[in-house]
């Protein structure tokens, strides 16, 4: 079967990811456009769809167990064909098979096998309570999600593969054949029992981690099952207590009478196993070996050995005159009665009617007319209208003796729920309170509101109502306030209360106010702004000002700068000559020389009048030395010292 990766099917399921494949069918990850989630999607091969018989019974089967509803069931959610593309849409379950766990860590501590066990037979419990029998319980089959949830799987397809005579070409029936009870391998009558037989070799395999029985062939494997009993799982892993070991041991049992009669019946031992493991709790039936026989008494021949042959042919020939009569005497007393019974007494086996859409009423009537029986084995909520029926054991179609009883399920009509209130929420708390609530969620609706983003402003069916379940509600998410842009102002050489109130109208807001000196902007008018004119922000951005405090102060300073000490040497100076020094001062940011002359050290203080406008820094050098750095603040009006 070529790849269908990218079709979509039914108009809302997209195949997005093969996730598996086996003999019957192969298993595709689905997105649903409709609601929005993720399915699996099992499409048949097309070796099963030939038979249009089989593709009859497959539908039925798969719609019978779509009714099923159990928290370790895989929902079936809906059955379809599309161009030859037989399909089934199921609850997709993020985790792996039972086969891959026990694989992963080879064999699984006995609690751990015990609570597995314990949900799959939960599961089978209720299947059976509505009369559908798996037929095909083995690790493949079995799902375990993230959370340890335990899954069954293909209740439908494996009761219609099992109904009908298929033959898959390279198909893996090895992989079934572990797990087939002996009836099903003898292909004789299959019920609950069957799957009781195949949980216990499954539980027998996750203890093990083997199966009891192997075998080069599906036939030699199948053999085993009728013929060898299985060896106990204790003599493989000693840690299994006695309990458990006897609760696998009743429940392969090759007698259908031996085992467990119903699911439940080994649920409650295996909950028991939980909390007494060393229990002798498990009731078995043992029959002896050898029935209880009746012996002829042994007559002694009191005169042996001498009695004529003449008499004894004599005593020969009265029996075979005798008997032969007497056998063609029952011959025709035989066909007599026969030809008798079949004609007053045996009637033709029945076609069952289909009842499925029928109210219970109609039901009755056309079962009446067919010389069947109505028997209702529950009545529960669905999509039908109250009264009608929703499932039927025998499927319609089936021959059925006279006078036998037709099982069926009557809808109560569809269930109703409250819708909760969910405004305020968030947008997944509020998707996921919907659908624990039992209703669809529509296709959502965004405005804008002064809600935060994302959060529920309104909902399509007021709280409080009760509707029918599944009903679907559509969310009106905000966006967040509506954001209006608004154009920036010029502001610059306005003054500083004219360029407020031009803000305010602007629809901005003042943000921070800085005042400095500017000398070209006089006291009190804006002379820088961001944003700048002509940007575009949101409606109350803050918009932030300088203004001008006039003019930068100049107040002139006379700079004192000591001379070094003169300190006199022999042969130093030349008589009447005083030692001089150059005086230089230069701007530290440009290094301008704003004076420079040669003084005399006699003087002992050179006093030099600055001016300048602002906070100068200031190098003072000594003949080309650096003496000191100095910073003057020409804003203020004291001296610098």
């Amino acid at each position: 079967m070529k790849s269908l990766l990218g079709r979509i099917l039914g108009e809302r399921y997209e195949l997005i990811e093969k996730i598996g494949s086996g003999g019957m069918a192969i298993v595709y990850k689905a997105k649903c456009h409709l609601l929005k989630r993720h399915v699996a999607v099992k499409i048949l091969r097309p070796e099963l769809v030939e038979d249009e018989s089989f593709v009859a019974r497959f539908k039925r089967e798969s719609l019978a167990a779509a009714s099923l509803s159990h928290p370790n069931i895989v929902n079936i959610y809906d059955v379809g064909e599309e161009n030859g593309v037989y399909y089934i849409v199921m609850e997709y379950v993020n985790g792996k098979t039972l086969k891959e766990y026990i694989r992963e860590k080879e064999r699984l501590e006995w609690e751990e096998a015990v609570r597995i066990a314990a949900q799959i037979c939960s599961a089978l419990k209720h299947a059976h309570k509505n009369g559908i029998v798996h037929r095909d319980i083995k690790p493949q089959n079995i799902l375990i999600s993230e959370d340890g949830t335990v899954k069954v799987a293909d209740f439908g397809i494996a009761r219609a593969v099992s109904s009908a005579t298929v033959t898959i070409a390279g198909a893996n029936v090895m992989g079934s054949v572990h797990y087939f009870s002996p009836e099903q391998a003898r292909g004789g009558y299959v019920d609950e029992k069957s799957d009781i037989y195949s949980l216990g070799i499954v539980l027998y395999e996750m203890v093990t981690g083997n199966v009891p029985f192997e075998g080069d062939t599906a036939i030699s494997v199948a053999l085993k099952h009728i013929q060898e009993r299985v060896k106990p799982p204790w003599e493989l892993n000693p840690s299994i207590p006695k309990s458990l070991n006897d609760v696998i041991e009743k429940a392969t049992e090759k007698d259908q009478a031996g085992r467990y009669q119903t699911a439940g019946e080994m649920l409650r031992d295996l909950q028991r196993v939980l909390r007494d493991p060393e229990g002798n709790f498990v009731v078995r039936n043992i029959d002896s070996d050898l029935p209880t026989q009746v012996m002829e008494p042994v007559k002694p021949n009191a005169n042996p050995g001498e009695r004529p042959s003449r008499e004894k042919r004599s005593v020969w020939l009265k029996l075979i005159l005798f008997i032969i009569p007497m056998i063609l005497l029952f011959i025709l007393m035989s066909f007599l009665g026969r030809q008798i019974y079949n004609n007053h007494f045996v009637s033709e086996d029945v076609e069952v009617p289909g009842l499925i859409g029928l109210y219970e009423e109609e039901a009755n009537r056309v079962l009446e007319e067919k010389n069947l029986a109505l028997n209702v084995l529950e009545r529960k909520h669905s999509n039908q209208e109250e009264g009608r029926i929703i499932y039927q054991d025998p499927a319609e179609g089936m021959k059925i003796k006279p006078y036998s009883v037709v099982k069926v399920i009557v809808s109560l009509g569809p269930q109703t729920v409250v819708v909760p209130n969910v405004v305020g929420y968030s947008q997944r708390e509020a998707e996921i309170t919907i659908e624990n609530a039992g209703l669809r969620l529509g296709q959502h609706e965004y405005i804008d509101s002064d809600l935060p983003k994302g959060t529920v402003v309104r909902q399509s069916i007021e709280p409080d109502t009760e509707v029918v379940d599944g009903t679907e509600i559509v969310l009106v998410i905000s966006k967040g306030p509506k954001i209006e842009l608004v154009q920036v102002g010029e502001y610059i050489g306005l003054k500083e209360d004219i360029a407020r109130q031009l803000i305010d109208n602007d629809n901005l807001n003042v943000g921070k106010v800085t005042k400095e000196y500017n000398d070209e902007y006089n006291e009190g008018l804006v002379f820088k702004q961001s944003p700048n004119h002509g940007d575009t922000v949101e409606k109350g951005t803050k918009i932030d000002i300088w203004v001008s405090l006039g003019p930068t102060p100049m107040y002139p300073k006379v700079l004192e700068i000591k001379l070094p000490e003169h300190e006199d040497q022999e042969g130093d100076d030349q008589e009447g000559e005083e030692p001089m020094v150059r005086v230089t001062v230069k701007k530290a940011d440009n290094d301008q020389a704003v004076y420079d002359r040669m003084h005399s050290l006699a003087e002992g203080t050179v006093y030099v009048e600055l001016k300048d406008r602002g906070v100068v820094k200031y190098n003072i050098y000594i003949d080309d030395e650096l003496s000191n750095e100095i910073t003057i603040d020409f804003t203020k009006k004291e001296d610098a010292s």
